[in-house]
């Protein structure tokens, strides 16, 4: 048994299945898996029919879990992420279990949000699929199948568009369904139906601009899939669309039951087959492809990659912040935004940031906050002229944002929905942060307010160049080549917040060129 440095532990609370696996980090390696085990608790059918996760469900997580920690100790793990995602992220009861799980395991476990859930799965794909950047610049769409849900996330010349979630997942589908099956004449048909209706929805909300060109197709129980059919696929090799379909046709028939008994699936298991494989059929049908990929690649192998990241500080193939800045210019384009204001607006605001970091003294992650702000500060517009800010913050908090928690999607909303800078701490829509959170999203504001401000006329007259602090001022040096009376005047009316929250008053010196 390897021991040792540099090992760690993902383990996935899943809503059909409990994973835990144990991994080596060696630079310049994928993450060298050395064990993995994982027990069948279906703990989503609690959630998705009574809201809630039943006693008798979590005391089997927990004995579950004490079995996990064994193992970690025979290994010497001492990093473990632990992480749980729809089944507890619905439930009624979902932190009272994790509490729960914490009180008798001594294990954290974090519930993921939709788009930190979706993140660690691109993040698996575009490291651990070879040629992923290649497929994602012909175009790609990404199925992910999962107990409770199931994510469509579409690539489109090398760039991420979007990702939408639907309560579709194979678990979630059987417990709905499962009682008509016995009063249905055609069940398969009426699973079709069912699944279809949310899919026909995207299919036309991405046909004028979506080539399909490829189909990549990731979740925990497609492995008993590829059993069933006797396919050993290495990374990267393709199922040809005709071979599904012919495989589909046996499992609409009794015959699923002795296809599953000859591959000793577990009943359980066996159960899920037709609802995912029905949703893959849909899928193949709108994208037209004649073959797709299905690799071994789930949530875990992210949440890996991303510790093999901040281990060794590694380079990612596609860094995660590239899908979260990427979908905010798709989101602002779809709600017709001035591209140019935009674009100006957030490099202004990401200059000042960095020029006033011994000012804000904050990092990397409240900069990428800012920069997402400045992208959809404007998106609200296209609803209400009037009430835009109000209109921007609800638009953005029920978009799902690949890489962010539901927290840090707030932050974003808040940012921008403020983006002239009238709000004060006491503010009602701060009230559910702490004090230190309020002051970052205080801060950013001021910094993109006054960003803004400084394209008033939407004609990206003004560049910054550089900041420098002289008694209470703030003095930043701008240059323009054309009048700039308007920015000049809307600036001096927005500077009080920044003023107010740093001590310093920020002033323009504008140098003229030619």
């Amino acid at each position: 048994m390897e021991r040792g440095k540099n090992l760690v532990a993902v383990i996935d609370v899943g809503s059909h299945e409990t994973t835990m696996r144990i991994a080596r980090l060696k630079r310049g390696s994928a993450p060298i898996v050395l064990d993995e085990v994982s027990r069948t608790i279906p703990i989503g059918i609690d959630t998705y029919t009574i809201g809630k996760i039943s006693q008798v469900s979590l005391d089997q997580i927990i004995d579950v879990l004490n079995g996990f920690k064994l193992k970690l100790s025979e290994y010497g793990v001492t990093t473990l992420r632990a992480v749980a995602t729809s089944a507890f992220r619905e439930a009624a009861n979902g932190l009272y279990a994790i509490e729960q799980i914490f009180v008798r395991t001594g294990l954290t476990v974090e519930i993921l949000s939709d788009g930190m859930d979706n993140s660690y799965l691109q993040i698996a794909i575009s490291e651990g699929l070879p040629g992923f950047l290649e497929l994602a610049q012909e175009g790609c769409l990404v199925l992910f199948i999962g107990a409770g849900l199931i994510q469509l996330t579409l690539y489109h010349g090398g760039q991420f568009i979007n990702s939408q979630s639907f309560q579709l997942g194979s678990l979630r589908i059987r417990e709905l369904l499962g009682n008509l099956e016995r009063v249905s004449p055609d069940f398969n048909a009426l699973l079709t139906e069912y699944i279809s209706g949310d899919l026909n929805y995207y299919r036309a909300f991405n046909a004028r601009q979506t080539d399909y060109r490829n189909l990549i197709v990731i979740g925990g129980s497609l492995r008993y899939l590829k059993y069933v059919a006797k396919w050993d696929l290495k990374n990267g090799e393709t199922v040809a669309t005709s071979e599904f379909l012919s495989l589909m046709k046996r499992l609409k028939t009794r015959e699923r039951r002795i296809l599953a008994r000859l591959a000793q699936i577990p009943t359980e298991q066996e159960s899920l087959l037709l609802p995912g494989g029905i949703v893959i059929e849909e899928v193949l049908a709108f994208t037209g492809v004649e073959k797709f990929h299905l690799p071994a690649l789930n949530l875990i192998d992210g949440i890996l990659f991303e510790m093999l990241h901040t281990e060794f500080r590694t380079k990612y193939l596609r860094d995660p912040y590239q899908n979260m800045e990427e979908a905010a210019h798709q989101l602002a384009r779809r709600y017709r935004t001035d591209k140019y204001h935009v674009r100006h607006v957030q490099k202004l605001a990401v200059q000042l940031f960095d020029l006033t970091g011994k000012i804000h003294h904050l990092g990397e992650k409240e900069r990428r906050y800012l920069s997402l702000a400045a992208i959809l500060h404007n998106i609200g517009k296209y609803i209400s002229m009037v009430n835009d800010g109000i209109r921007t913050f609800e638009i953005i908090t029920s978009t799902e944002f690949t890489g962010l928690s539901d927290q840090e999607r707030e932050m974003v909303a808040l940012i921008a929905c403020f983006h002239n800078g009238h709000i004060d701490s006491g503010d009602p829509m701060l009230a559910k942060f702490s004090d230190a959170e309020r002051i970052v999203i205080l801060k950013l504001i001021a910094i993109l307010c006054i960003a803004n401000s400084l394209d008033a006329g939407h004609k990206q007259k003004l560049e910054i160049n550089s900041a420098r602090l002289a008694g209470h001022q703030l003095i930043l040096g701008v240059t323009t080549n054309r009048d700039a009376t308007i920015e000049i005047w809307n600036f001096d009316k927005h500077i009080g917040l920044f003023a107010d929250l740093f001590g310093y008053a920020p002033v323009l010196r504008i140098k003229r060129t030619l």
